[in-house]
């Protein structure tokens, strides 16, 4: 390592969720591939994907954390008690949506709507966990000196639920992965007659927030009036939600290349989600050129605009009036334009790596990027 050249570590023990493991197996060689600022520790997780992680750089010291714990309240226990093992005076950059309590410069990257306070109280378990979540989070705030997440949306709902972090949260968004940024997709039209009923497909793991059970709400005697061919869901068989839909397909997770196969046949992605911090589908979606169906929610605004085509959450009906709008838009030749909306969108993962470790190493900096401006 260079003289003086300024160092990272890099904590992702907590990260299992399909979203974030597909953005960081594209973010993590990124951040080790930096040519100013090294990362020279990761403490990786000891199961799921990323366990197996080993990089391309030798120089970087790779550390398991390991669970003997049920893993949410491992993950409760490594948070609320003292961090002392991740001491140190070199910067830590918290992948996990929590901080730790450690004394080191510490940024912690938020990819989680579940952090924020909503008016409905939910009194259920899922609603226990979150305000479980909530209160950890802020309890260990004062640890952070910076926050990074994706959207203006995030970031204004953020420092709602936790004024005290006005001046410390940065916007990065972040590009589709890797793989789809290789391939170089742009559709420009329909693959099939114009006229054709619809084929679209909702990648999503089956997360109670992802909404799949919207589908279980149409009427089954109006099933054969909506104009799809196909709608392919990336779940098991045996969590269709709505097995008496013909046309709802259920295939399990897809791998990149099978996303990229469906990316290039599909008449337009259809998001159901209730809750997101981001929406990777739905810049996937852009990117490939592809129409968009989804909820007339603000993240789903912030990234879409006037473009997308929205529905009533929770709304079968409205759903169903989305997807006949989309129909008869595409039998007149229409196809999106994602131009304007695809400009607050990084170009590669390199970009957003170098924003990541300069926040890290000066967290009280400001970050020169566009998305950060605030009006108050």
């Amino acid at each position: 390592m260079p003289l003086h050249q300024a160092s990272v570590r890099v904590h992702l023990t907590n990260i299992a969720g399909l979203g974030a493991i597909q953005l960081l197996n594209s973010l993590l060689p990124a951040l080790e591939g930096n040519k100013g600022i090294q990362v020279v520790e990761t403490y990786l997780p000891d199961r799921g994907e990323l366990a197996s992680y080993t990089g391309s750089d030798p120089l970087v010291r790779r550390i398991h954390y390991r669970r003997y714990l049920p893993n949410a309240l491992s993950r409760l226990v490594e948070c609320m008690l003292p961090g002392s093992r991740f001491d140190s005076a070199v910067p830590l950059l918290v992948m996990g949506d929590l901080p730790i309590r450690c004394r080191a410069p510490q940024t912690v990257f938020v990819q989680t709507p579940h952090l924020l306070y909503t008016r409905k109280k939910a009194w259920s378990v899922t609603g226990l966990k979150r305000s479980l979540l909530r209160l950890v989070f802020r309890l260990n705030i004062r640890y952070a000196q910076a926050v990074i997440v994706q959207t203006t949306f995030m970031r204004d709902a953020l420092i709602s639920s936790y004024p005290s972090l006005h001046s410390r949260v940065h916007v990065i968004a972040q590009p589709v992965p890797a793989w789809l940024l290789k391939s170089g997709l742009k559709r420009e039209r329909r693959e099939g007659a114009l006229k054709a009923p619809l084929r679209l497909i909702y990648p999503a793991a089956g997360y109670p927030h992802k909404n799949h059970r919207l589908l279980a709400a149409i009427d089954q005697a109006d099933v054969g009036n909506w104009p799809i061919e196909s709608l392919v869901i990336t779940l098991a068989a045996k969590s269709n939600p709505a097995a008496y839909i013909p046309w709802l397909r259920c295939v399990d997770r897809l791998v990149a290349s099978q996303m990229l196969d469906a990316y290039e046949s599909v008449d337009g992605l259809l998001f159901l989600s209730r809750d997101e911090s981001y929406g990777f589908p739905l810049v996937e979606a852009m990117f490939a050129g592809l129409p968009i169906i989804c909820p007339d929610l603000p993240y789903a605004r912030v990234l879409c605009g006037d473009e997308a085509i929205y529905f009533q959450v929770d709304d079968a009906g409205s759903l169903k009036h989305a997807v006949n709008e989309l129909y008869e838009k595409l039998t007149t030749g229409y196809w999106p334009d994602w131009s304007e909306q695809l400009k607050a969108i990084p170009k590669d993962w390199e970009t957003v790596a170098q924003s990541m470790l300069k926040i890290a190493v000066s967290p009280s900096a400001e970050t020169p990027n566009e998305l950060n401006a605030r009006d108050d």
